[in-house]
């Protein structure tokens, strides 16, 4: 297991562009698994972002 730490701001960056991503991923009717794994991402990134608030 890979452990990375980031700053809010780095955090708030990558969210973005996985969000942006996954917009575009969710109009295919395919499932992959990179979509799957984006999906994990958002929701550990979301989950970190309201542990700081």
């Amino acid at each position: 297991m890979v452990r990375v730490e980031l700053e809010r701001v780095e955090a708030l960056e990558l969210l973005g562009m996985v969000v942006a991503h996954l917009n575009v991923l969710e109009t295919t009717p395919d499932v992959t698994p990179r979509m799957a794994t984006l999906l994990a991402i958002r929701d550990k990134l979301a989950d970190g972002l309201k542990e700081d608030l």
